[in-house]
């Protein structure tokens, strides 16, 4: 088993890292969509700057994208995210790596405020995927666009309310879109296909199927028995889905508050489907057959809301545990039994990435910190402070430069690559 890859690093990228490696350089990779290359939190990026100054790494440059909790993509030394100016305005831009200069920025309306609770995010939560020479977006209130990587035209635009009836989240949509083989998943939610599969050249439909909430989490593809397998952590279950016809072969009921199904779903080595949300079920390791799934166990005081954790070892994944407010425990998870394999209140709550066996971490307060993970346990190197106020996006590496954001929208870029 094993969570499928984009086709661009499946069948390039190993041979040039295998070399790249065995010559002693630098292994630099894009980040093409949430989640990265891997769709696990992880890149094989190497040769990066770790000895941090206090003040933290060099600053590449800084932008103002508008409030929002999308992550970036990164292809072809372009930067892609997308944020809202506070007055119903969203705006999927497009920057330089290397400078920041804007490259191109296309502009739509959209709704300011996702909740009438004010203490709710606004802006855009989903991450522009890049594939194909596209960009594919989703906007709080369902917009998805298709546009040119290089020009930031739009090939084509869908309504997830007005061309299929979907049901707009609590919270506003905030699942990612996956590509996946020329296909784009989504979940909708509806009573008239709840999970929508588009031709991701032109926009038309596929499949939709399923009836029910919509989740926040983001589409999943993994290879079970040698078949392609879709999960979705939709508002009211976890389902594998046939991603060829929309099938639906195996669903497990869970939810919480608000249907608040966030974190994307982990998949161990062993198999082992990690779903966890803040609510009473807390954290489930499921085991899929092929054909129905069944909870090998259950970790009750243990919820993720917003971060996805980071996969260590053979079958471990570090998570930090949302269920307890004001206290940091991070954990190392054993996927086979849902036991902690280590524990740790030194780490600040935020969002992590693992590189060239250092895990990244952005507090929730803007703090970055470089740590280093272990069988046993986690060091803290070094912390900096790089940004202000709420900060709930995963940062990104890729070509030796780390991309951080704030809710707000205030982005740094921080050079890691030789002065």
């Amino acid at each position: 088993m094993n969570i499928e890859t984009t086709p661009r690093m499946k069948h390039t990228l190993p041979a040039l890292i295998l070399m790249a490696l065995m010559s002693g350089q630098a292994v630099a990779e894009d980040w093409p969509q949430f989640h990265g290359p891997s769709r696990n939190n992880t890149t094989t990026e190497t040769g990066w700057r770790k000895d941090w100054p206090t003040a933290g790494p060099l600053v590449a440059w800084r932008a103002q994208v508008g409030a929002g909790m999308a992550s970036f993509a990164v292809v072809d030394e372009r930067v892609f995210t997308a944020g809202n100016d506070g007055e119903n305005q969203d705006t999927i831009w497009c920057f330089d790596l290397a400078t920041g200069k804007v490259l191109w920025r296309h502009d739509y309306p959209c709704k300011s405020a996702a909740h009438v609770m004010t203490i709710v995010p606004g802006g855009p939560s989903a991450t522009p995927c890049v594939g194909e020479g596209r960009v594919f977006t989703v906007s709080r209130e369902g917009d998805v666009f298709c546009l040119e990587a290089t020009t930031g035209k739009v090939v084509w635009h869908k309504s997830l309310l007005k061309d299929f009836h979907g049901k707009r989240p609590v919270y506003g949509y905030a699942g990612s879109p996956l590509l996946w083989q020329g296909k784009l998943f989504l979940d909708v939610g509806g009573e008239e296909g709840s999970t929508v599969c588009l031709n991701a050249a032109n926009g038309e439909t596929l499949w939709a199927k399923g009836t029910g909430e919509a989740g926040y989490a983001t589409p999943v593809m993994a290879i079970f028995g040698g078949q392609a397998r879709l999960i979705m952590f939709k508002g009211r279950e976890l389902a594998v889905l046939n991603p060829q016809d929309g099938k639906v072969i195996a669903s497990y009921a869970t939810t919480t508050n608000d249907f608040c199904n966030c974190a994307t779903p982990a998949i161990g080595a062993d198999g082992t489907i990690f779903i966890s949300h803040t609510g009473n079920d807390g954290s489930n390791g499921l085991r899929f057959d092929g054909t129905s799934l069944t909870a090998a166990w259950n970790v009750r005081d243990l919820g993720l809301l917003y971060n996805s954790g980071v996969p260590w070892g053979k079958n471990a994944l570090m998570i930090f545990n949302d269920s307890k407010r004001g206290v940091n425990d991070l954990r190392c998870l054993d996927l086979t039994t849902g036991k902690a394999l280590w524990e740790s209140a030194e780490v600040n709550k935020g969002t992590a990435i693992f590189s060239d066996g250092h895990l990244i971490v952005l507090s929730a307060a803007g703090e970055l910190q470089l740590c280093q993970p272990s069988d046993s346990g986690i060091q803290v190197l070094v912390r900096a402070p790089v940004l202000e106020g709420k900060c709930w996006v995963l940062p990104v590496l890729s070509r030796h430069h780390l991309l951080c954001r704030s809710n707000a929208g205030e982005v740094v870029c921080l050079k890691l690559g030789k002065l």
